[in-house]
């Protein structure tokens, strides 16, 4: 490719990992003898427990992006207005998968993208339902998002310190199941609310509007890095609406069975984090049980 074809702007990326494939996978070596029958067995066994969850969460992805418009067409609907929703919904968000992960990622340059805010509020709406996903469904993952320079070497691929960062943040601050938000990210957001916005230009309104619903979906955790509230009420209205419930339920059971597991093996570190994981679901009980 001619290195003048390359497009260099900021990008909004998430990372995300399946947590547990490195003991899944441990101690493997050449493909076993799969006449015999017991051989056969247990390395079955071994691939639900390692191929089965990235196949799963690749299928929940998938499932989730599917079905991400909130808008269905209406016969009624102006030209003004559905020329409008054609241009903020121009750029969505793109996947590449990763080994036992995901990375979600959106160019945030204005010049070809008016809403680059669209993307990043479904980058925003996909990893922490995914976060919730994973935990009720007992396929914990962990996972970071953050703002940098990239460029796209070849289309679908993320490269430069977006990632790195991204990556960076997931593998070595995030820790157990929590999506944890960049320094950058955050001052990104922040500077949409700090623009003096002409209520008639509607694009910059709408980039406005979801950069606050974005910020509103944060809180500090325990160790005052910003992480996202997939729990509380603004992602619960704007994302997992009636689901939030159910999830809840059955994430909160896999999380205190979790929890007693590691503490009854005096894994000191993992019982603290499930147990910070706790104290946040106990946070939202009563929206979640009433």
């Amino acid at each position: 490719m001619d290195r003048s074809e390359l497009l260099f702007s900021n990008y909004c990326v998430s990372v995300i990992d399946l947590l547990g494939q490195k003991d899944a996978l441990s101690g493997e070596g050449l493909l076993p003898d799969l006449t015999d029958q017991n051989d056969y067995d247990a390395f079955v066994r071994k691939i639900k427990k390692s191929v089965g969850n990235v196949a799963n969460l690749q299928a929940l992805a998938a499932a989730f992006s599917n079905n991400t418009n909130p808008l269905p067409d209406e016969p009624n609907r102006t030209k003004e207005l559905q020329a409008f929703i054609d241009e903020i919904n121009k750029v969505p968000a793109k996947q590449q998968r990763w080994s036992d992960g995901l990375v979600y990622f959106s160019s945030l340059q204005q010049e070809t993208n008016k809403c680059p805010m669209e993307a990043v509020f479904e980058i925003f709406s996909l990893t922490g339902s995914l976060c919730l996903l994973g935990l009720a469904s007992g396929q914990p993952i962990r996972g970071a998002i953050e703002v940098s320079w990239g460029v796209e070497i070849n289309e679908g691929e993320i490269y430069g310190p977006a990632l790195a960062k991204a990556y960076e943040l997931e593998n070595t601050v995030a820790q157990y199941p929590r999506i944890v938000i960049g320094d950058f990210a955050h001052v990104y957001l922040q500077s949409f609310l700090e623009e003096e916005i002409n209520t008639k230009a509607l694009f910059s309104l709408h980039n406005r509007n979801l950069a606050a619903m974005c910020l509103e979906m944060l809180i500090k955790d325990k160790d005052g890095h910003y992480i996202l509230d997939y729990l509380g009420p603004e992602f619960t209205a704007a994302v997992t609406q009636s689901k939030s419930k159910e999830l809840y339920q059955d994430a909160y059971q896999f999380l205190s069975n979790q929890y007693e597991t590691h503490r009854n093996n005096r894994n000191s570190k993992l019982s603290i984090r499930y147990a910070w994981l706790k104290d946040y679901f106990h946070e939202y009980k009563h929206i979640h049980t009433s």
